[in-house]
C-alpha cells in the first residue's frame, strides 16, 4: 500500500497504519520539503510522484491518500493508466472532497500567515503548536503555503472513471469533508465504491490508525466487520440485488427498504426505527408532502434547483415516516431550510413531538442511469455511516 499524505503532512504520518497493518507492506511517499527531505523545495507535480510509484507496479498495489493525498492519489492513478501500467486494486480515500468539487478550505491560502494557521487549526485538526511555537512555524509554513496553493490551483479535467474500486473513509466529527461530501467520490470509478465512517475527526489517519487499519483490512480480505451500536448500514443498487442486501443484514435490528422504480435502498443497523427513501427527481409526482412553507421555499428557488430542493424534502420526509411507522401527516412538518446541507431534525414543537428525535441525511447517489437522492432517518445522534455501492455498470 502506497500511501500519499495530507497537506503539510510527511511520511510518518502513516506511522500507526505502518504499524498495524502487519500483513501489508506499507511505503508511505515522503514528499520533498518535509522531513528527510527537509531540505529540497516544498514542490511537486503528478508526473514526479508517478515516476516514483510505477516501479512498484509491477506487482499488485493500493494507493491510499489522505485530504490533499487522496487528490494526489487519483490523479496518480489517471496518470498510471495513461501509461499503459497496472493500476491500484484499490484506491482508498480519506477526508477529502472529490475531485470534481472545490475544497472550501483552500480559500484560506490567500490569508495572512495568523489566519491562515489559525484556519488549519480550527478546521482541519493542524497541530496549535503551529501558532505558539516560532520554531515549528517558521519550519512549516513554506510547506502548508506550497500545498494549499497545489490545492487551490488544481483544475480538475474529466476522463473515464477509473476501473479500480474507491473505499472512502469519513471522520465522525470531520466537519470538512463529511459522509454527504465523500459520497462525490462515486462518480470517479465504475468499479464499486465504499465508505465507511471512523470515529474522529478530519486527522483520524493519524490519531485513530487502529480503526482504520481494521477497515482496510477487511476490505482486502472481504471479511465482514462485526456492526457495531453506533453503526447504520446503507446499499444501493440495483432493484434485483435488494433481496440478498437484505439477507446480508437480518439480525441486525432494524432494516429499511426503499424502491425507486430499478433503483433499491436498503439501510440496516442496531436499534428501533431506522427509516430510508431513494427517489430520483423523475419520480417526485405531485408533492403534496410539502409544506406551505417548503412549497414556497421551493418556488423561489432558481429553476433549476427547484426539483432538487423538492427531492430532499419528500425523502426526508419519506424516510422518517418510514422510521417512525406512524401515522403522522408529512405535510404538516416542516424543514426551515431546504438547502441546509444537514443533518436535518425536524423542529422541537411540531406534531407529533416524537419525530424531532430523528436525525435525517441526505445522500446523492450518482447512476449511469441518472442522479438519484437518498435520504436515512436514525434515531440518535453520532451514528457511523457505511455505504456500499455495486459497480457502476449494475447500478
Amino acid at each position: 500500500m502506497i500511501c500519499l499524505p495530507y497537506a503539510g503532512g510527511g511520511a510518518s504520518a502513516y506511522a500507526g497504519l505502518l504499524r498495524r497493518l502487519t500483513g501489508l507492506t506499507v511505503l508511505p511517499l515522503q514528499l520533498p520539503g518535509r522531513e528527510n527531505r527537509i531540505g529540497e523545495p516544498p514542490a511537486f507535480t503528478i508526473s514526479d510522484l508517478a515516476d516514483e510509484i510505477a516501479p512498484a507496479t509491477g506487482e499488485p498495489y493500493v494507493l491510499y491518500g489522505h485530504s490533499m493525498g487522496a487528490r494526489l492519489a487519483f490523479e496518480v492513478a489517471r496518470e498510471l493508466r495513461r501509461r499503459g501500467l497496472r493500476e491500484p486494486s484499490r484506491l482508498y480515500v480519506g477526508g477529502a472532497h472529490p475531485p470534481d468539487r472545490r475544497v472550501p478550505l483552500a480559500a484560506a491560502a490567500d490569508l495572512p500567515d495568523d489566519a491562515f494557521i489559525d484556519q488549519l487549526i480550527r478546521r482541519s485538526g493542524a497541530l496549535p503548536e503551529l501558532r505558539d511555537l516560532p520554531e515549528l512555524r517558521e519550519l512549516m509554513l513554506p510547506v502548508l503555503r506550497s500545498d494549499f496553493a497545489w490545492i487551490k490551483n488544481y483544475a480538475f479535467v474529466p476522463e473515464p472513471p477509473l476501473d479500480t474500486p474507491i473505499v472512502a473513509f469519513a471522520g465522525l466529527d470531520d466537519g470538512e469533508a463529511g459522509v454527504a461530501e465523500m459520497l462525490g467520490w462515486a462518480r470517479h470509478t465504475g468499479a464499486g465504491f465504499r465508505l465507511r465512517t471512523v470515529r474522529g475527526g478530519h486527522l483520524f489517519v493519524k490519531d485513530r490508525p487502529a480503526e482504520l487499519a481494521e477497515l482496510i483490512t477487511a476490505d482486502l480480505t472481504a471479511a465482514q466487520v462485526p456492526a457495531e451500536p453506533d453503526e447504520v448500514h446503507l446499499w444501493a443498487g440495483p432493484a434485483a440485488g435488494r433481496e440478498a442486501a437484505r439477507r446480508r443484514h437480518a439480525g441486525r435490528g432494524a432494516v429499511g427498504t426503499s424502491d425507486a422504480g430499478d433503483l433499491a435502498a436498503v439501510a440496516a443497523g442496531h436499534g428501533p426505527g431506522i427509516g430510508v427513501c431513494v427517489l430520483r427527481a423523475r419520480d417526485l409526482g405531485q408533492l403534496v408532502e410539502l409544506s406551505a412553507d417548503e412549497r414556497e421555499q421551493v418556488e423561489e428557488a432558481a429553476e433549476e434547483d427547484r426539483g432538487w430542493l423538492a427531492l430532499r424534502a419528500v425523502t426526508a420526509k419519506r424516510a422518517l415516516m418510514a422510521a417512525d411507522g406512524g401515522a403522522a401527516d408529512p405535510a404538516a412538518i416542516g424543514f426551515p431550510d431546504l438547502a441546509d446541507p444537514g443533518p436535518w431534525r425536524v423542529q422541537p414543537g411540531q406534531e407529533p413531538d416524537r419525530l424531532s428525535r430523528w436525525r435525517i441525511t441526505h445522500l446523492a447517489l450518482h447512476t449511469s442511469r441518472g442522479e438519484a437522492l437518498a435520504a436515512v432517518a436514525v434515531p440518535r445522534d453520532g451514528v457511523r455511516l457505511s455505504v456500499d455501492l455495486p459497480p457502476d455498470r449494475a447500478r
